[in-house]
C-alpha cells in the first residue's frame, strides 16, 4: 500500500477530471461515458475545468494545477485522471503535493511537451491569434479543429485562447520523479504529438498503455482507453 493511500480506501476517494484544451467536463468526460462508468462503480466524480473553459471560465489566470489542488486539498486524498492539458495539470500538481494523489490516469501526455517547451505562450502565439481573430482560419488543421471542440463544447473562444496566453508553471522531468502516486500513463499511436515513453520511465510508479491507432484527440474517445483507465483507478490499494 503507498503513502497517498493511507487516507482513506479507493472507493472512498474521490475521482478528479481534468478536461484538456477546448473542451469541458461535460463534453468530455459526461458525454463519453467516463462519469457513469465510475460512479457505476460507486466513485464520486469532482470535474475540473482548465481555467477560461467551462465552469472556470472566470478563472483565466489562475495556474490548472491550483484548481486540481484546491479541489484535492479538500478531501485530504484524491485519484484523478486528466487529458492533454488536463493531464500536465494533474501532473504538476501531483508532483508539488505528492501526498494527496494515490492513483492518476494520465492521457495524451506527449513526451515532446515536456522536452519541446509547446506548452509555452510563445510556441502557442500563432494559435492565440487565430482564436482571437473575427476571422475563420482556414489554412490552419489545429486552429478548425479547435474552433469544433470549443463550439462542441459551448466553450467561449477568447476563454480558451486567455488560458493559453497565460504564464503556467509546468511539470519537470525531476518533478515527475517525485510523484508517489500509482500512475498509468496512456498514449495513442498515432498521436502528432508522439508518445509518452519519458513520461511513463520517469514516475517511481508508472506504467504505459498506447492505444494502437488514435490520434491525440481520439485518445479519451476510445472504448479501450476508458475502459482500461478506470480498470486501474479502481484498482484495490
Amino acid at each position: 500500500m503507498s503513502d497517498t493511500s493511507s487516507h482513506n480506501t479507493s472507493q472512498e476517494r474521490p475521482v478528479i477530471l481534468i478536461s484538456g484544451i477546448a473542451s469541458n467536463f461535460d463534453a468530455q468526460w459526461r458525454r463519453h461515458g467516463w462519469v457513469a462508468k465510475l460512479e457505476a462503480a460507486g466513485r464520486t466524480v469532482i470535474g475540473v475545468d482548465l481555467p477560461g473553459h467551462g465552469a472556470s471560465k472566470d478563472a483565466v489566470g489562475r495556474d490548472a494545477a491550483d484548481l486540481v489542488l484546491d479541489e484535492a486539498a479538500k478531501h485530504g486524498s484524491v485519484d484523478g485522471i486528466g487529458f492533454s492539458a488536463g493531464a500536465w495539470a494533474l501532473l504538476l500538481a501531483a508532483s508539488e503535493q505528492p501526498t494527496l494523489f494515490a492513483r492518476i490516469a494520465v492521457l495524451g501526455a506527449a513526451d515532446l511537451l515536456l522536452t519541446g517547451d509547446m506548452h509555452t505562450e510563445a510556441m502557442n502565439r500563432p494559435l492565440i491569434a487565430a482564436l482571437r481573430s473575427p476571422a475563420e482560419t482556414t489554412d490552419n488543421p489545429m486552429v478548425t479543429l479547435l474552433r469544433t471542440v470549443i463550439a462542441d463544447a459551448d466553450n467561449d473562444p477568447e476563454g480558451v485562447a486567455g488560458y493559453l496566453a497565460s504564464s503556467k508553471r509546468f511539470v519537470t522531468v525531476e518533478g515527475l520523479s517525485s510523484i508517489k502516486a500509482m500512475a498509468l500513463v496512456i498514449d495513442g499511436g498515432a498521436d502528432e504529438t508522439g508518445q509518452s515513453e519519458l513520461v511513463s520511465r520517469t514516475i517511481p510508479h508508472g506504467e504505459r498503455v498506447t492505444i494502437e491507432g488514435a490520434n491525440h484527440f481520439e485518445i479519451p474517445n476510445t472504448a479501450r482507453c476508458l475502459d482500461v483507465a478506470v480498470s486501474f483507478i479502481n484498482k484495490a490499494d
